[in-house]
């Protein structure tokens, strides 16, 4: 097996098992969201949400960060109750969808169902 084919399988039984034990699944939501929480508020705000989306496509290897227009519209999306701050709970549906997302792009890619 390849070195890509191992991290994708690693990848992959990691995503099962975030996803399919609840504790696990709230501690790493909880521990995300904690270090995105500068101020320890326990709500996200838009500039906590902005620095953390612009650090993750900066560790992507991405050249440019998600124009302010696009971020106000993730915030919206992740915004479900229009606090105007993001909660653990909305963050925790929001990572759900995409380990989700991410754990089906790796079983495609492994050829799993």
């Amino acid at each position: 097996m390849s070195t890509i084919q191992e991290e994708l399988e690693q990848t992959y039984e990691a995503l099962k098992v975030i996803l399919d034990d609840m504790g696990t699944f709230n501690y790493v939501v909880g521990e995300v969201f904690g270090a995105i929480d500068k101020d320890r508020s326990g709500h996200l705000g838009r500039e906590e949400l902005k620095g953390f989306v612009a650090k993750v496509c900066i560790d992507m290897g991405m050249k440019a960060v998600p124009e302010d227009r696009a971020m106000d519209e993730v915030f919206r999306d992740l915004d479900e109750d229009n606090s105007e701050d993001i909660n653990q709970e909305e963050f925790g549906r929001f990572l759900r969808r995409l380990f989700i997302a991410q754990k089906d792009e790796c079983a495609k890619a492994l050829n799993k169902k």
